[in-house]
């Protein structure tokens, strides 16, 4: 660890403890039942830092033993984070069956197409830490660059046709798509100024997860329940007339998707 600037060090150490006052949120809200992907993909992120800092402190920083070890357990955090978006996609589009087996369907294509980039993307690079560095940074950029396209299409879905996102959900989408735009960037630089980047690479990297994390323990934090107060109802008469309306293009894209499928 001692490859690492001081103020690095600590923001590792302050990611990590964010991380699992997160964890203890979603156990405590309950909400690890309708997001056990995003729970699994922190205690993996969690221990990836764990088992890094041991390898940098067993081996060093630079050696070819820890680069090996740190980018092995990198590709273990970057498939669970695809998982995650998956789940967070799933969760805002399952009352939509035609949207939601369309969109099962590409995310399943990105991902072959993230493997099939992987596997052939170090094929130029020499075998060593210098391989397994060219997969994972070749497998992070393709799938971030996929998580991106994913999010965006659906936060923009949502906007579009009114489709309600709580909080918790939302608030992942946001931060996913801005953590996947940042490692995109240094991902690409990082791969062509490796040695003179990686500083400024690590640096960018945990200041951004760092922001993405307080935003996420915020979104967890305000879901304490509280008593729920008698709702003022609209007269049926009105509900009947101007639900129908809002829902009509939510419905005819569902219905044509699924038509689509069928065919």
């Amino acid at each position: 660890m001692s490859g690492l600037p001081s103020w690095q060090q600590w923001l590792w150490g302050l990611n990590v403890g964010v991380q699992i006052g997160l964890c203890y949120l979603i156990v405590r809200r309950s909400a690890y039942k309708y997001l056990p992907f995003l729970f699994f993909y922190l205690v993996v992120d969690i221990a990836q830092s764990t088992i890094t800092f041991l390898a940098y402190q067993q081996s060093g920083f630079s050696s070819r033993e820890g680069v090996i070890v740190a980018w092995s357990a990198q590709a273990a955090v970057t498939t669970t984070r695809g998982m995650a978006v998956a789940e967070i996609c799933r969760n805002s589009l399952h009352q939509y069956q035609g949207i939601w087996a369309l969109g099962w369907r590409i995310l399943s294509s990105v991902g072959a197409v993230v493997v099939l980039y992987a596997a052939l993307a170090p094929l130029t690079a020499s075998r060593g830490a210098s391989w397994v560095t060219a997969m994972v940074l070749a497998a992070n950029r393709g799938l971030e660059l996929a998580l991106v396209a994913v999010l965006l299409s659906l936060l923009l879905f949502a906007r579009y046709y009114g489709v309600a996102l709580n909080l918790p959900h939302k608030a992942l989408a946001v931060g996913f798509c801005l953590f996947s735009s940042v490692s995109i960037l240094n991902d690409s630089i990082f791969s062509v100024f490796l040695s003179r980047y990686a500083s400024v690479w690590n640096g960018i990297e945990m200041s951004s997860y760092f922001v993405v994390l307080v935003a996420w323990l915020r979104a967890f934090y305000k879901l304490v329940p509280v008593p729920a107060a008698v709702p003022v109802l609209i007269p049926q008469a009105m509900y009947d007339e101007h639900v129908p309306q809002m829902n009509y293009r939510l419905r005819l894209l569902n219905d044509r998707l699924m038509g689509m499928l069928k065919s």
